[in-house]
This record gives C-alpha cells, sequence and structure tokens, in this order.
C-alpha cells in the first residue's frame, strides 16, 4: 500500500471544499493507494508533464507516484474548470 501524502496547497483545497465531496475524494485517493500499481493512471500534458489527474466527479486531484518510496503525493485539488490554470 501507498503513503498519501498531501502539499500544503492540496490540503488548504480539499479544506475550501463541502464535506461530501471531501469524503468523495479521499476515498479515491485511499483506493488509488492501495491499487496504485494496478491502477489506469491518466497522465497529463504540457505544464504538468509527468504528473496524473484522477477525476473524482467536477473535481481533478494531480499527483504524482514513487513506485521505489511507496508513495502517492496529491499537489491540487480543485474543481475542473480551475484546476490546470
Amino acid at each position: 500500500m501507498y503513503e498519501l501524502i498531501l502539499t500544503s496547497n492540496a490540503r488548504r483545497d480539499l479544506r475550501r471544499l463541502d464535506a461530501k465531496i471531501q469524503r468523495q475524494i479521499l476515498r479515491k485517493l485511499r483506493r488509488l493507494c492501495e491499487n496504485c500499481d494496478g491502477y489506469p493512471h491518466k497522465a497529463l500534458k504540457g505544464k504538468y508533464r509527468g504528473q496524473f489527474k484522477l477525476p473524482s466527479g467536477d473535481y481533478r486531484a494531480i499527483y504524482t507516484y514513487d513506485n521505489q518510496a511507496l508513495t502517492v503525493r496529491v499537489s491540487r485539488i480543485r474543481h475542473r474548470s480551475s484546476v490546470y490554470e
């Protein structure tokens, strides 16, 4: 199982969301950590090259993962209309 790391920006983004949406996103992130090796990661392009997106309803989590350290590091969690700005 991978360890979930939320950056300070991701924690701030998460705190600003409704409690129901917070639970939904955290549930998906935990599922990702439990099955990271078999998960279909969706790679990003452009300035987010090397990072991946985790969709959860209308929200997106931007993350990277490290197979050596067994970590998933989330850098942003925002609505799909503003997450890539």
